[in-house]
Parts: structure tokens; C-alpha cells; sequence
């Protein structure tokens, strides 16, 4: 069941479950986990795996075994399936990943492995603690039929009638995984990619095996030809995207997966303004890095457009005054973009550069995982609806141990209180710790379908662009700077959005005097940062992310800080925690204001 909301229904969550819905959202729920369970008992994971064989033993000792019925007691797994993480996993998919040098993984190693089948993608995650990406095998549709992924693909790349679509997103593939019969004899290629673009692909059906035929073609309603989704360097990719947007008067859309990815593209066009309406004018792509091949696609779906030039130039490189973005585009109407959590921050700077008039969708908790919520409104950035008849999403009171009998099902849940999520995947998870945090809003007063907001992470690990830097990789960068500046007594982190190519940035406070050598600071944060991270590495190398900023806030600060939330808060100064990492705005500008000197080459 699919609930459309029009801006003029949307309703304030009920502030507790309603007695009329609880049998209906329960029996949603554990009709979705059946369905996973009848489908998902065959494959090897469900057969192998010893997280699951207690489960199994109690299948076979209640005389189940594999034959289920719809009246199969959703407490024998609530008791006897234990928390799960990737570290169960590690053992299954490295099936795939230890074929990688031959390139070559025998379709049995890959069959029913961790659900019926063979994968339509594996998609790679921003990294594990040890710096390196987790790999999660996707399947398509719900046993039931469902494809909550092509609800998301949908809202990314609305329809319209009046006007062009900039969809920012890539195609790429990390690799291409050929899987082989007896014989060694190529059976089916496998991408490896972001969970965004193999959904995408598996959405639209396009095979890595096609891509090359995509290249010379363009969607008449969208703004850019299939090429540019193919280039590799990232500043040259936006440079792109920009100028095949910029080009074109009619854009109504603009989409994204997150709100960084939107800012990058207003600020890429900010940065390079004469270089694209030079480009506009002659009607020439421009040369840049990581074109190679691609350029000649491109350049036969861009052509001289000497009169939308000089509408731009009228408009002008005009920031200061908001609006920038509809001046440049009248028809644009929409903006579409994950804008909870860290990107929430953004969100002021976006609103200045797009004006009042346009409207700002979410797209959904779009975790590698699974899609287990989506927007509860498209104008609401922050509420979620927990998706109904797809994977089976259980909660964990917070601060809770992680004991299978605490967890609480979607009719169990109590509005107002946060928890921690668990996911039982058509694609073969079970009670997977996917890390996050959300907080119970209320039910949905039409069905009872639990709203949420997103909170956190339950590491509070720094993820920006593809990388996730683990807590424990931030202090250490942190203690092998402090070798240089002198002991910093305390610090917390955070995204330095002062530059298009934006950075791990770092708030710290001295014990003592600044170390004669503590402009290298930034640079030993980013080779220790490098040599932990693989994500970070490649993102720093291909300009996703600058180079890490360090600014050091005067003696007291984050003492003043406890004092401050403290009166802030009503609450005792010793519960007062300076966080690691933060997305804290008001935070963040409360620390700007305190800010005695930057170190490194950006120093001012």
C-alpha cells in the first residue's frame, strides 16, 4: 500500500498508536517478515550462518523446518536470533570479493548466497572501521512484489510536462564482477557500485554491459546527455552537469542524493561563471580533466546558444541577493535532496540561493542497507514513515543492551522516545545493526504507520561525501597532530563548508603555546587520515572532499561551552559532553566567533 500526500493533508502524526491500528500495523510488519523469512530460509546464509543456528535448531525442534505457515510465531526469532553486524557477514561476501584478481566468481559461489537468486548489484558502503568500503549484495523486489527502491528513483526523477530535469547523480561502477559457469564461460556481469547508482540501473534495467550505447544519447527531458554520468573526476563531473543545466532556461527540477551534492553544484557554479557562459556562448565543451573519450558525446549534444548566454549575463554572478538560482532558472519550482541529519546544516545556505518560492523535498532514509523509510511529507525534510510491506524494521530502546528480547516491533514503539535500528532485509540482513538513530514522532493517523525523525549514528563516526571516517581514526589524527602543536587539551569536528571542495575541519584548544611547528597540523591530519582511510584518500585525490582545516579557538572555549549548555539546557555541567563530531550550526558559529588563528597554508 502506497499513501499519497498533498501539501494540503499532511497531518500532524497521531501521538499514540490508535487501538484500531495496532493489529493492522503489527500483522503489516510480521506479514513482511514472513514473506522474508518463506523466501530468504533456502540461501546460504540462512543454511550456514552461526548467528542463525539456534534459529534453526528451534525451526526444526517446534517441527517448522523450512515448510512455514503464516502462523509462525514471530517470537522464536524475537528470542532466538542475536544482534547482528558486518562482521557476520564478512566470511559470505567475501565469496564475491576473493574472485576479484581473476575477475571471476563461479555462479555457485554466488547462488541463493544470501537471498533467492543471483544479485542485480553489489553495492559498496562509505567504509568499515578498518577504513575499507562494506559490500552488500541487492536483489530487486520484495519477495511480495514490492520495490520501495523505485519509490526512490521516482521521486529523485519526478515526471513532468513543463519543463527539463537536472538529475546530479553517476553511473559508474567501482567493478564489474563476471560470474562464470562450469566450463569458465561468462554467464552474467555484476556492477559494483553506490547503493544510488545500482538502484538506479536495477530500476531502469540499463546493464553495465550497454553502457557504451548510452553514451551518445540524451532523455529529452533531462538536462544532461548520459555521458557526463560516465566521467570520472569529480570537480570535472559538476563542471559538467552545471553547464548542460545552466544551458538549458526551462529546468523545473534539480535532484540529488544529498544536500552537499546541491551546494557543490550552486558553488562550482559561482566558482567557474565565465568559463561556463564563455562555453554557452561558443557552444564548446570546455577541456578538463577525465573527459578523454566522453568529450566527443558531449560535445554533439551541446551546441552555441548565444541568446541564453546573454540572459545569463544579465543576471549576472549575483549571490549576495537571494534568489540566485531562480533568476538564473524561472521555471524551476523544485529542489530534491536528503536534507536530515548533517545536511540539515546546509539547508539556511540553500534556502538563500534558491529563494523562498522553491519547494525542497526529501527523499528518504536511503541507507546502503535498505530504504526503510520514506518521506512522511515531500515538503517535510526531517519525518519519515517507516515503509509498510517491505523489509522488517525493529527498534531498541537507546542506551538498551543489545539483547534480542529488548527489541521492539513498529506496534511497540512509544512516540517521543529514540531508538536504535535494526533490519531484516529482503536482500538477506537479519536483525542487522544498521547504526542508526531515530527518534519516534508519532503514527501516521491514517494507518498507524510509525514517524520518525533521523538522529544520528550510534558511533557519531564523520561521514562526508563517500567516506566515513571512524571516531576512534578522528582522535588519533587529532593525537598525531598534536605532536606538532602542542597538547590540545580538547576539539571537536566538523564539515568546513568555506570552500566549494569542502573538508574535514577541526576545532582545537591548546594547553599551552602553539608549537613552532604547528602549521604541519592539517598536513599530518590528512596523510594520517590517508593512510587509515581508503574512501578518504580516493576523495581527496579526485577533489570530492578538500584537504582537512584546523582552527584553533582561544583558552576556555570549550569550558565556556559546558557553561553554556548547561544554562542552555537546565542541566548539571558534568553531563555536559564536547561531542567529537558535530552538525551542530549553532554550534559551529559559536566556535567561529572564538577562533584566534587557522593553521596551514589556509591560514589567514
Amino acid at each position: 500500500m502506497t499513501i499519497e500526500l498533498s501539501p494540503s493533508s499532511l497531518s500532524v502524526p497521531d501521538p499514540v498508536l490508535l487501538p484500531e491500528f495496532v493489529a493492522s500495523v503489527k500483522g503489516r510488519s510480521l506479514q513482511s517478515f514472513l514473506d522474508i523469512l518463506k523466501a530468504n530460509s533456502i540461501t546460504t546464509f540462512f543454511q550456514e550462518a552461526p548467528h542463525l543456528k539456534a534459529f534453526r535448531e528451534a525451526l526444526v525442534r517446534e517441527g517448522t523446518g523450512t515448510s512455514l505457515t503464516d502462523d509462525f510465531p514471530y517470537g522464536l526469532y524475537r528470542c532466538e536470533v542475536p544482534v547482528m553486524t558486518y562482521e557476520e557477514y564478512r566470511p559470505f561476501i567475501l565469496r564475491f570479493q576473493e574472485f576479484i584478481e581473476p575477475d571471476g566468481v563461479p555462479v555457485s559461489k554466488a547462488m541463493n548466497l544470501f537471498a533467492p537468486g543471483l544479485p542485480a548489484f553489489i553495492a559498496h558502503s562509505s567504509g568499515t572501521s578498518g577504513g575499507l568500503p562494506k559490500w552488500f549484495a541487492k536483489y530487486g523486489a520484495h519477495p511480495n512484489g514490492n520495490r520501495t527502491c523505485c519509490t526512490v528513483v521516482e521521486t529523485v526523477r519526478p515526471k513532468t510536462t513543463d519543463g527539463t530535469i537536472c538529475v546530479i547523480s553517476s553511473l559508474l561502477s567501482k567493478k564489474v564482477l563476471t560470474l562464470t559457469g562450469a566450463n569458465g564461460e561468462p554467464v552474467i556481469r555484476i556492477p559494483v557500485c553506490t547503493v544510488s547508482t545500482g538502484t538506479t540501473r536495477a530500476h531502469t534495467g540499463r546493464d553495465v554491459l550497454s553502457d557504451s550505447s548510452l553514451l551518445s544519447l540524451k532523455a529529452p527531458d533531462v538536462t544532461s546527455p548520459f555521458a557526463v554520468a560516465f566521467i570520472p573526476n569529480f570537480k570535472t563531473f559538476m563542471i559538467l552537469s552545471v553547464l548542460f543545466a545552466l544551458a538549458d532556461r526551462q529546468l523545473a527540477h534539480i535532484s540529488c542524493v544529498f544536500a552537499t551534492v546541491l551546494r557543490d553544484f550552486y558553488r562550482i557554479m559561482e566558482e567557474c561563471w565565465d568559463l561556463l557562459i564563455h562555453s554557452i556562448e561558443d557552444g564548446v565543451i570546455p577541456d578538463l580533466e577525465g573527459l578523454d573519450d566522453l568529450k566527443g558525446h558531449l560535445q554533439a549534444n551541446f551546441s552555441p546558444n548565444p541568446q541564453r548566454a546573454g540572459e545569463l549575463r544579465a543576471v549576472g554572478r549575483d549571490t549576495v541577493s537571494p534568489g540566485w538560482l531562480k533568476r538564473l532558472w524561472p521555471n524551476l519550482r523544485v529542489i530534491v535532496a536528503t536534507t536530515s541529519g548533517a545536511y540539515a546544516t546546509i539547508i539556511p545556505e540553500i534556502r538563500h540561493y534558491v529563494g523562498p518560492d522553491i519547494e525542497i523535498h526529501s527523499m528518504g532514509i536511503t541507507s546502503t542497507e535498505s530504504y526503510y523509510a520514506l518521506p512522511y511529507h515531500s515538503l517535510n525534510g526531517e519525518l519519515y514513515r517507516i515503509s509498510e510491506a517491505d523489509d522488517f524494521v525493529e527498534f531498541l530502546p537507546l542506551g538498551q543492551d543489545r539483547e534480542p528480547s529488548l527489541l521492539k516491533g513498529l506496534w511497540e514503539v512509544v512516540a517521543g522516545e529514540s531508538y536504535e535500528v535494526f533490519l531484516t532485509t529482503h536482500d538477506g540482513l537479519w536483525r542487522y545493526a544498521v547504526g542508526d538513530i531515530v527518534t519516534v514522532v508519532g503514527f501516521d493517523p491514517r494507518d498507524g504507520q510509525p514517524v520518525i525523525r533521523f538522529a544520528g549514528r550510534v558511533s557519531g563516526d564523520f561521514r562526508l561525501q563517500h567516506t566515513v571516517i571512524p571516531e576512534k581514526d578522528v582522535i588519533d589524527a587529532i593525537g598525531a597532530a598534536q605532536t606538532y602543536t602542542g597538547p590540545i587539551v580538547e576539539f571537536t569536528a566538523t564539515a568546513d563548508f568555506r570552500k566549494p571542495d569542502v573538508g574535514h575541519g577541526f576545532f582545537i584548544e591548546i594547553q599551552d603555546d602553539l608549537g613552532p611547528d604547528a602549521c604541519l597540523a592539517p598536513e599530518i591530519i590528512r596523510a594520517y587520515l590517508c593512510t587509515a582511510n581508503l574512501n578518504y584518500f580516493k576523495d581527496l585525490e579526485c577533489g570530492r572532499v578538500g584537504p582537512p582545516t584546523v582552527r584553533v579557538v582561544r583558552k576556555g572555549t570549550f569550558m565556556e561551552y559546558r557553561a553554556w549548555k548547561t544554562r542552555q539546557m537546565g542541566t548539571s555541567f558534568l553531563q555536559i559532553k564536547v561531542p567529537i563530531v558535530t552538525w551542530d550550526k549553532e554550534f559551529v558559529a559559536w566556535l567561529e566567533e572564538r577562533v584566534d588563528s587557522e593553521l596551514g597554508a589556509a591560514s589567514t
